[in-house]
């Protein structure tokens, strides 16, 4: 699963909404059928009729997760879901429409539960590194199995994504 390759991210326009979590996985409670994103959308959609999220296969998705912890110990997550057009921001600021430009990421799959990821983040900073790149932008996380695919976490698989350009 630890195959690094570079991928080319194309521009792309987002909702976006800013939360302090203690990781990934508060968004997600299967035995409570807790999803915050899947109401997040929900609300987007309400306040927005004219914007679509892609159907699956065309749907990107991703956390901008910085390695390290805030002063309590939360993180501080961005999370944005690709849309076909900007709609309205949301008027209490729970969610903004953003244009995210091109980027060009070193990209490797890591499987495990999501309080491990800084593991598969320090194997992809090493082969930045090790390969003549610098990082470019903020490290992504793209879910592809999480909760909702598997009850058992060792099976989740998320996409890494770095930012990178030549040094």
């Amino acid at each position: 699963m630890n195959k690094i390759e570079i991928r080319t991210i194309p521009a792309h326009i987002v909702y976006t909404a800013e939360y302090d979590q203690n990781g990934i996985g508060d968004f997600f409670d299967p035995a409570e059928d807790k999803n915050l994103l899947y109401d997040l959308q929900y609300l987007m959609e309400d306040e927005n009729h004219d914007v679509k999220v892609p159907d699956l296969g065309d749907d990107y998705n991703y956390f901008e997760y910085p390695l390290g912890d805030n002063e309590d110990g939360s993180k501080h997550i961005i999370y944005h879901d690709m849309v076909d057009k900007k709609g309205r921001d949301n008027a209490d600021g729970i969610y903004r429409f953003e244009e995210m430009p091109e980027v060009r990421a070193a990209v490797m799959e890591y499987m495990g539960y999501y309080d491990t990821l800084d593991k598969g983040f320090e194997i992809l900073y090493k082969w930045i590194e090790e390969n003549g790149y610098v990082v470019a932008g903020k490290c992504r996380i793209s879910a592809i199995n999480g909760s909702w695919d598997t009850e058992n976490p060792d099976e989740y698989v998320n996409e890494l994504q770095v930012p990178i350009c030549k040094a």
